[in-house]
């Protein structure tokens, strides 16, 4: 049945026009084409559709019932591409998201009612991922991630540049003191993000011209960055950690930032990322919009450490 729907459309085109060369022009294939696909389809059927001589061409009685149908098929085809279309033109349906873990369940989660509120008739589908992810098969429409290893094949739009603060609890200075400068991490116990294909055991430090990698060890790894910073907060280490990860815990003095003066340059920005195609859907260009809107240039959870940032050369 399937290789019928192209000659019966052909054939459904020169009934419609009234001759072969029209509608070869229409559809923007030949003359000799059209006429081939039509004496297949009579052929197949086993009918003759359509009478012809050397000025003009008739319908059959079959050609006319066939002529019919070809005519419905057709505006059903249309219909099924301009409801796709109409789709693809609105923010309706479902959008399916993956998100960093961490991330997603501190900043992410918490803004989705103001975007519901905004789309009424999308369907968010949310996935809290903490594993490498393949945006095809697992059927994200978008991914916002901050691994550095991104899925081949991908678009990736950075939405916003992480900060670092390099931090230990009080109660770890008492006990082993704090560094003046990077080199002298190697004599602390630094703690260790250790995920399934990257480890951040090598720290990056900035100063004017003064730039340093600092290989760093110590008794805990984990891969788990929130684990990182209530390690930290017990007392356990030296922890180089990501801003966003940061509630009051500057503030209340749990967390003391450490080489105040020194830029932490290791770069992890947050990225969109989604399947490459010619027209980017609505609803995923608008969630993004609003994602980027919602975390603000820099970023809201930054605004505590301006002060601190700002002393960074």
């Amino acid at each position: 049945m399937l290789e019928l729907l192209e000659p019966i459309a052909i054939f459904t085109h020169v009934a419609r026009a009234g001759s072969f060369s029209s509608a070869a022009r229409k559809l923007g294939i030949s003359k000799s084409k059209v006429s081939t696909q039509v004496a297949d389809l009579e052929h197949k059927l086993g009918v003759q559709l359509i009478q012809r001589t050397t000025r003009s061409l008739s319908l059959t009685e079959a050609g006319q019932l066939l002529y019919a149908q070809g005519e419905e098929l057709l505006r059903d085809a249309d219909q099924a591409i301009a409801s796709v279309h109409n789709l693809n033109d609105a923010t309706r349906g479902v959008l399916k998201v993956g998100i960093s873990q961490s991330f997603g369940t501190m900043h992410i989660i918490p803004a989705l009612p103001d975007f519901m509120a905004t789309h009424p008739e999308l369907e968010l589908q949310i996935s809290l991922l903490d594993h490498k992810v393949d945006v095809v098969s697992e059927g994200l429409d978008l991914l916002l991630t901050m691994s550095e290893q991104l899925p081949l094949g991908m678009v990736a739009r950075p939405l916003m540049k992480c900060q670092f603060l390099l931090a230990a609890s009080p109660s770890y200075i008492e006990k082993h003191g704090q560094p003046d400068r990077p080199e002298q991490l190697v004599d602390h116990n630094c703690l260790v993000y250790h995920g399934e294909w990257h480890e951040h055991s090598v720290w990056q430090f900035k100063q004017g011209e003064d730039y340093c990698e600092i290989g760093v060890s110590g008794n805990f790894r984990v891969d788990n960055a929130p684990a990182l910073k209530s390690a930290a907060i017990s007392g356990l280490g030296v922890v180089y950690l990501a801003s966003y990860l940061l509630e009051d815990e500057v503030e209340k003095g749990t967390l003391v930032p450490l080489l105040q003066d020194w830029q932490l340059t290791h770069h992890l920005p947050l990225q969109a990322v989604y399947p490459r195609r010619k027209h980017l859907a609505p609803k995923v260009s608008a969630f993004i919009d609003f994602i980027k809107g919602h975390i603000g240039s820099p970023p809201y959870w930054d605004a505590p450490y301006t002060e601190l940032y700002a002393k960074r050369k």
